[in-house]
């Protein structure tokens, strides 16, 4: 995105519209430009400015002292923060900063950073599985562009195809777990870290990511006889309900269907086939639980 309203930079960076106004009036932070209507339009530096503003001063510093500061100090601060700090919300709003940047060479500083830290699973479950669940309902808001989204999305696929291509092939006789998107949906981010999850620990997993149409599913449902079926519906233009009951309605009452994503809470379906998972940390839970 080229233009953003004040609600846009509100959506990500989470400092209110009012207040916004303010720290442009007194401390002349950023430099709006205005419709002929007179209605405030920004820029993209200035929404890397106020990221890099909103994660200073949720970090202690004072706006007063930030507005001292010159962009190159303000980035210099941001840098040195990030690399000492421990909070997660800090890393989710640098990794937001790194977004709107588009910058590869600071994600690959970022995420081997983090991995150090935290370890490979645990920066996904701790920092990117939050991260792209407020991703969502950014994108939904229309305050990120597609661009932005497919560009940190593919960096972060690409380090969970390295991480799967690292692990052992499966040799044992458990379950096979089945993953796939429902029908438009196209965000698979979350279904390729279960994926992971799944092949970690041992169990044979089919990865199809793409989406399937319901006869598409009942045809592997039918196939496979020991199998979790996992999906994902997250910005899928469909009947989410409507889709996943008929998915049901040709099940063996020995198959399960695990589903989790922000449409998932639309789903109206009573049936104890159909386990509903709030996000990857709870597939992780399941899956452990197994054993």
């Amino acid at each position: 995105m080229s233009n953003y309203s004040i609600k846009d930079l509100e959506n990500l960076t989470g400092i209110q519209a009012h207040t916004i106004r303010i720290w442009e009036q007194r401390y002349d932070l950023l430099a709006p430009w205005r419709t002929p209507t007179n209605i405030r339009k920004y820029e993209e530096k200035d929404l890397r400015k106020l990221l890099s503003i909103a994660l200073l001063n949720n970090n202690g510093l004072k706006i007063s002292k930030i507005a001292k500061l010159t962009d190159a100090e303000i980035n210099e601060t941001v840098v040195k923060l990030t690399a000492g700090t421990s909070s997660i919300e800090t890393y989710i709003d640098s990794l937001k900063l790194i977004m709107v940047e588009m910058s590869e060479n600071k994600f690959e500083k970022f995420f081997s950073h983090l991995v150090l830290q935290f370890g490979f699973e645990e920066t996904i479950t701790l920092i990117f599985v939050p991260f792209f669940k407020r991703l969502t309902y950014l994108w939904q808001a229309e305050s990120v562009s597609a661009a932005q989204i497919y560009f940190i999305s593919s960096l972060y696929k690409q380090k969970l195809y390295v991480a799967l291509d690292g692990l052992e092939p499966p040799t044992s006789d458990k379950p096979t777990f089945v993953f796939f998107l429902p029908k438009t949906e196209w965000s698979d981010n979350g279904l390729l870290f279960s994926n992971y999850v799944a092949r970690k620990r041992g169990y044979n997993t089919i990865y199809l990511g793409s989406p399937l149409t319901v006869d598409e599913v009942v045809t592997l449902v039918q196939k496979y006889s020991t199998a979790y079926f996992v999906s994902s519906a997250t910005l899928a233009k469909i009947n989410v309900t409507a889709y996943y009951q008929k998915i049901l309605s040709q099940c063996s009452k020995e198959k399960q269907l695990l589903v989790s994503g922000t449409q998932s809470e639309l789903i109206k379906i009573s049936d104890n086939r159909l386990v509903f998972l709030q996000d990857q940390v709870e597939f992780r839970a399941f899956v452990d639980a197994l054993n």
